[in-house]
């Protein structure tokens, strides 16, 4: 994450102002190929100035959760679109429901705590927010996770995940025919 000469974050203006130039509301019609660049230039965003290994929106379909989009730092990313797991096992339903907080700053005791599935082993940090429609629907969750443990992710990275989170759902109501 990019800091002030006082060691504070980027401001949120500074933020909500990258995140307009992605996706700009001036009438514009999201198409597939717009809508999947636009996401994709979104969570590179997050991805970069959060730190964070990999970055993907997730959609809650029934009872699981579908890896929809992903910004990985690596190319051979160990998720993938179209793969998910049971909601009940994952650390974003419970960020959803409330039974876990945004910002986790190491996993493995919470994993273990927990009782979360063996696919949480081997991560760090994880941070995440709900994505929801403008009339309240939920669609899923935009999250992000590091491969070691992080101290430094605090409520700002959460507002900006939040900002990106409203940015997503725009661009996803948009393509669905919803706005």
């Amino acid at each position: 994450m990019s800091k002030t000469p006082d060691g504070g974050a980027d401001d949120l203006e500074t933020w909500a102002s990258r995140m307009a130039a992605i996706t700009p509301e001036s009438g514009l019609h999201a198409h597939g190929s717009f809508t999947e660049r636009s996401i994709a230039s979104l969570l590179r965003m997050v991805r970069e100035q959060l730190n964070l290994e990999v970055v993907f929106v997730g959609e809650f379909v029934e009872d699981n959760r579908l890896f929809r989009h992903i910004s990985s730092k690596t190319i051979d990313a160990i998720i993938k679109p179209g793969q998910g797991h049971p909601r009940i096992e994952s650390i974003c339903q419970r960020i959803v429901d409330g039974r876990m907080p945004c910002i986790i700053p190491n996993v493995t005791p919470v994993r273990i705590a927990n009782g979360l599935p063996e696919y949480y082993h081997g991560m760090g940090a994880h941070v995440g927010v709900p994505v929801r429609f403008s009339d309240g629907s939920l669609y899923g969750v935009l999250c992000g996770f590091s491969f070691e443990p992080r101290d430094d992710l605090d409520e700002r990275d959460v507002k900006r995940l939040e900002m990106a989170a409203k940015a997503a759902a725009r661009l996803l109501a948009q393509a669905e025919g919803r706005e």
